[in-house]
């Protein structure tokens, strides 16, 4: 039996191809070793990340918690927080605390805001209310990492309000000039007028007896001074108080010199005399000696006297002249030429300088022949170039020939400059008070147009019906009102009145609205008004033995023309951060106002607000400056400085500025709110 051996084939793998699948089932299972490894490992970072949150957390709450039980207790620093007698405590630290391969701990920071009131890091202003809180978690392992939390904590939870509405709240504040009403269960409303009128006149009680013979008087708040013929006593000073109705008593003169006008600054007095060589005398007053003088051109005497800035003003004669006062002392020089605004023989009745924008004016009202009654010259320094000074513009109130006796007796400017208002002396065909328009200075115009001749009782002006005037003021333009004072004109058969208030509202046509008689005659007339609201009018008359008397004015209304509302204190116990204030008021016709400053100090020496700062200079408006106001709700401006207004601090005051030009409407002030950081 034969044997058949099958042979069958296989295909055999090369040693290249066994090495090639060995590398790539390497690779493959490295690959996916180090993915395995690499899956691991992120987990277990998540895992750590995971856990150092949690940790993070629980010192949140737990910083929270302190915050609420003990506020004084989150001081700067690096702390871990422990337990001790059931209480949560901070603890220094370097480090931290350690748990497990853990370790965690909280830093306490200062927090700031910008002028806006948001939170920042430095540079800023230092809110002592507001604490940042940054908690770190660290840990160590295969790959150590760290995570952070950062977060701010007020002492409180929420921002705070001080409320003040009701009529309980208003009457523990300060009202000056302003009263407390409760028509809506409380409000601030400017005070009804129980002093003064313009229209309603009487004489005050206090008389001042002045040495000598007066002849010219002009005032300041809380200061006359006065002139005289009467070489003993050249000039002379009264102080004023601050009382209801006024006083006042000479605190001190200066003699030697015939004085003719008087003029009063600061810390100098000025009059013009009939001495040849010191037509103006500067008298010292503190201890009224002679200080400087004046020597003009000329023999002339010194009809007027005006002051502004560092320059003095006169007139000698028919000339005007300007002299230097940067310094008051001994012989001071001339500046520029003078000018000749009148006829030879002619005088000033009035003088009187305003500085309008860059430019500074002279109104002169001139008694005497000259045809103009009121010139107006240009004294700004062109590139200081005094030579360029000269006359701007003038005009003659009477050009119809309907009088031969009109004169400027004396002029006042208003504070813009755009209104000039003139007395002239009495006439039985003409008028005596003038109100000119010289918006235009070059071309001055007469209100109400000049009158025509027949009738001449047309055309602006207003007749004073037999009284001959001396002098006129303007006593408030707001008010629209002017007095006229004077002597009676015997010899037309009526008893005038010597002291006329004007209403100038039409300015066309001005009428009288009060009036008194002084039999003996006014010769001199100043007017102010107080920082306080208060307004006189300081009469030098004929009467020797009360020979300065007062007449108290003011608005013809129901309500004052202003008044000031302080707040009583909050005292919120230790400094924070006072946000913003809201306000809610009634301001009827649009011609009433309010406005609003607000002071925030520093506890006193006693630590609370009894014995705190509260100046003027500490009330503050949106540039933190005492000279700015606010109108309506706005953010409490920061100031942390050191010293004054500062916002941080322990205790706020409100104080609210009321006003009214319609003396039958006042504002009112309803209620606000104060938001401040706990």
């Amino acid at each position: 039996m034969k044997i058949r051996v099958i042979r069958i084939a296989h295909d055999g793998y090369s040693l290249v191809e066994i090495l090639v699948s060995i590398g790539v089932f390497a690779i493959v299972l490295f690959a996916a070793i180090s993915v395995f490894s690499v899956a691991q490992e992120t987990s277990r970072i998540a895992h750590a990340k995971t856990k150092a949150i949690q940790y993070s957390r629980d010192y949140v709450e737990k910083i929270k918690n302190i915050r609420r039980d003990n506020w004084d207790a989150l001081t700067t620093g690096r702390y871990e927080i422990i337990e001790s007698g059931g209480n949560l405590l901070l603890q220094s630290t370097v480090n931290g605390e350690t748990i497990d391969e853990y370790q965690r701990y909280l830093a306490i920071n200062d927090a700031y805001r910008d002028s806006n009131g948001v939170l920042v890091d430095m540079p800023g202003t230092l809110d002592p209310s507001t604490k940042k809180i940054t908690v770190t978690v660290s840990w160590t392992g295969f790959r150590p990492g760290h995570v952070e939390e950062s977060l701010y904590l007020t002492r409180y939870l929420d921002n705070l309000a001080w409320v003040q509405t009701t009529e309980a709240d208003f009457l523990a504040g300060d009202n000056q000039g302003t009263t407390v009403t409760n028509t809506i269960d409380g409000e601030v409303q400017i005070a009804t007028n129980t002093k003064g009128k313009w229209c309603e006149p009487s004489l005050s009680s206090v008389t001042i007896d002045l040495p000598g013979v007066p002849n010219a008087v002009w005032a300041a708040p809380f200061n006359i001074y006065a002139s005289s013929t009467n070489t003993s006593y050249s000039f002379m000073h009264v102080e004023v108080q601050n009382s209801d109705p006024p006083s006042g008593s000479v605190i001190g003169s200066f003699s030697g010199y015939n004085a003719r006008a008087v003029f009063g600054d600061g810390n100098y007095g000025y009059i013009a005399t009939t001495s040849n060589t010191r037509e103006i005398v500067i008298v010292d007053l503190s201890d009224y000696t002679l200080e400087g003088y004046f020597n003009s051109s000329g023999t002339t005497n010194g009809d007027t006297i005006f002051v502004l800035n560092d320059r003095g003003y006169m007139t000698a004669g028919n000339r005007l002249y300007v002299f230097d006062l940067s310094s008051k002392t001994g012989n001071r020089s001339q500046i520029g030429s003078s000018l000749t605004f009148a006829n030879s023989g002619d005088t000033a009745g009035g003088l009187y300088v305003r500085q309008i924008g860059g430019n500074t004016y002279a109104w002169v009202s001139i008694e005497g022949s000259t045809v103009q009654e009121l010139k107006i010259y240009d004294l700004t320094n062109h590139l200081n170039a005094p030579s360029q000074w000269g006359l701007e513009g003038q005009i003659n109130i009477e050009p119809n020939n309907c009088s031969t006796l009109e004169s400027g007796k004396s002029v006042y400017v208003s504070p813009d400059g755009d209104r000039a208002y003139i007395s002239s002396t009495n006439d039985t065909s003409f008028k005596e008070f003038f109100i000119v328009n010289t918006e235009n200075k070059s071309s001055p115009t007469l209100v109400g147009g000049f009158a025509t001749n027949p009738p001449c009782t047309n055309g602006g002006g207003y007749e004073a019906g037999g009284m001959d005037p001396e002098q006129s003021a303007v006593v408030s333009l707001d008010e629209n009102r002017a007095i006229l004072v004077g002597i009676d004109d015997s010899s037309d058969g009526t008893n005038s009145f010597e002291y006329q208030i004007l209403d100038i509202s039409n300015e066309a046509s001005p009428s009288m609205c009060g009036s008194l008689h002084i039999n003996q005659g006014i010769y001199g007339l100043a007017a102010v008004k107080e920082p306080d609201g208060d307004a006189y009018a300081y009469l030098i008359t004929g009467d020797t033995p009360q020979d300065l008397k007062i007449v108290q004015g003011g608005p013809d209304g129901v309500y004052l023309e202003n008044g000031t509302f302080t707040s009583q204190t909050k005292d919120i116990g230790y400094p924070t951060v006072f946000n913003r204030f809201d306000v809610s008021s009634l301001l009827p016709n649009g011609n009433t106002t309010i406005r609003y400053q607000v002071a925030v100090v520093d506890a006193g020496p006693s630590g609370n607000c009894s014995d705190a700062n509260f100046s003027n200079f500490n009330f503050v408006g949106p540039d933190g400056t005492f000279s700015t106001f606010f109108t309506d709700d706005a953010q409490v401006p920061l100031n942390d400085d050191g010293g004054g207004y500062e916002n941080p601090g322990q205790c706020l005051k409100l104080r609210a500025y009321l006003e009214t030009s319609d003396y039958n409407q006042t504002p009112s002030l309803l209620d606000f709110n104060v938001n401040y950081a706990p």
